[in-house]
């Protein structure tokens, strides 16, 4: 059976569904729960905050398809994009850029990508993404920190 890759199913029908893998974008998308569509687009018509498909090649894993969100644009016309539990993000060329998400849905019903709920959140959390980077390194840190404390305990009740 021949695979088809997301960027030629995009070519060739202009829309894309697919079932989000990974836990970058949490908490918007749950991995292997949530549906999204993807259609074709200008990259010079996206938005600050827009999410986007995008690819890129890494020595490691070869291409790969990455579902984030634009954070920011670079006077040379790069793409900032970050997923929005990540606290790093790429720098990412136009033609890389193979579409945007037009909806979502979980368990059949769908995602709000708009309202007030949603612009609280992209304006909270995905706007100063800086400042998120900043939040989630603490958070993960102290995380660790936590799992060395209490790993000792866990062994003991056992």
């Amino acid at each position: 059976m021949m695979e088809i890759s997301y960027a030629e199913e995009l070519s060739r029908t202009g829309k894309l569904l697919f079932t989000i893998k990974g836990v970058s974008m949490r908490p918007l998308f749950r991995a292997n729960q949530d549906a999204i569509i993807v259609v074709k687009c200008d990259p010079e018509e996206l938005k600050n905050l827009d999410i986007v498909l995008f690819f890129r090649m890494s020595e490691a894993r070869g291409l790969q398809y990455v579902l984030h969100r634009i954070v920011g644009r670079r006077p040379d016309g790069m793409f900032l994009i970050a997923g929005d539990n990540c606290n790093n993000y790429d720098v990412v060329s136009p033609q890389d850029i193979l579409g945007v998400v037009t909806s979502a849905q979980r368990q059949g019903k769908p995602i709000k990508l708009e309202g007030f709920g949603y612009s609280l959140y992209k304006n909270l959390w995905c706007r100063p993404y800086r400042f998120r980077f900043v939040v989630l390194t603490i958070m993960w840190t102290l995380r660790r920190i936590a799992s060395r404390i209490l790993r000792p305990f866990r062994h003991r009740s056992k």
